[in-house]
């Protein structure tokens, strides 16, 4: 017989739409508008360390998304106001007690903020929803240099490359000819910086190294540095921010840069969104966006071990 029966209690799922009713009334009392953007889309991102699933329809392919960033950014571009939305995101491979392929995502984009006030306004839907639980409402913020240095003695960003693939060695990895920087620099932040966090707070990691801007801008004071912010309780990522890169040009070279890096690693090519550049060469506003991970803080408010503990099936009872 088969194992039919979902994988979260009726608890959870009656806890979970009282946490998505509560993140619609954050949004709605601050009059931002919710949006809804598709699921299926002619690209993807060509960020290195994330891989999609496509599917093909006749002659037609079509790419389930990582995100809603570039659609919303579409919508920004052509005039929207302040927007959020609430919808199911997509990664290949990303599976275990904190991963699920399929997964729930909160997204926003507030017009003229700073990096400020949207680290301000993500600490506060996080702790808004985490209101009845356990965790603790303490709330750390410390740069990526000062964090990293603290864990590994050392500032990441302050290292050759060479020096942070040995160090990565050093510390477990496995070294491979395709290893990018970027893998390395992962694995060192998972292995040896997330676990140094302090275990009663919910950590806000800022001013990121330039070479992880992603779509963020860089800091106009040390360009060294981007505008990009993650939040982080006793390791698990919850939250990952920008102040948004509005240079088109910039963000080209970077899409270009990382299906380089995607080459270097035999990973699947993927196309660059040309309607994304369009919609910025028109014009995108200044803004800050953010996207948390619904079904991660759903585990916090619950005091759940896992995902498939806050979901209805997880992946391998879909």
């Amino acid at each position: 017989m088969s194992d039919w029966r979902p994988t979260a209690s009726l608890h959870n799922l009656a806890r979970r739409a009282e946490l998505l009713n509560l993140t619609r009334r954050f949004f709605s009392q601050r009059d931002v508008l919710e949006v809804e953007t598709p699921l299926a889309c002619s690209n993807t991102v060509t960020e290195p360390n994330i891989e999609s699933f496509s599917f093909t329809v006749g002659s037609i392919k079509r790419y389930l998304q990582t995100s809603p960033e570039y659609a919303m950014k579409r919508l920004l571009a052509d005039g929207a106001p302040d927007i959020f939305q609430i919808c199911k995101s997509f990664r290949v491979g990303e599976q275990g007690t904190a991963h699920n392929p399929e997964f729930t995502m909160v997204e926003w984009y507030r017009r003229g903020y700073s990096l400020k006030q949207i680290m301000q306004e993500t600490v506060d839907l996080i702790v808004s929803l985490l209101a009845k639980s356990d965790v603790s409402m303490n709330v750390e913020y410390i740069s990526y240099r000062d964090l990293t240095e603290k864990a590994l003695g050392v500032a990441l960003d302050s290292l050759t490359e060479d020096a942070i693939k040995n160090l990565a060695a050093d510390n477990g990895l496995v070294l491979q000819s395709d290893n990018s920087l970027q893998q390395c620099t992962d694995f060192l932040f998972s292995h040896n910086v997330e676990p140094a966090m302090c275990e009663q707070s919910i950590t806000v990691v800022f001013y990121y190294p330039a070479t992880q801007a992603a779509l963020s801008k860089l800091n106009e004071d040390d360009t060294s540095v981007a505008e990009r912010f993650e939040v982080f309780y006793r390791g698990i990522e919850l939250a990952n921010g920008y102040v948004e890169l509005l240079d088109s040009e910039q963000q080209l070279d970077r899409f270009v840069n990382d299906q380089q890096i995607r080459k270097q690693c035999n990973s699947i090519e993927v196309g660059i969104d040309q309607r994304l550049i369009d919609a910025q060469r028109h014009g995108l506003p200044e803004c800050a966006g953010v996207a948390v991970g619904f079904d991660r803080v759903m585990m916090l408010a619950v005091g759940a071990s896992s995902l498939a503990e806050v979901i209805s099936f997880d992946w391998d009872n879909a």
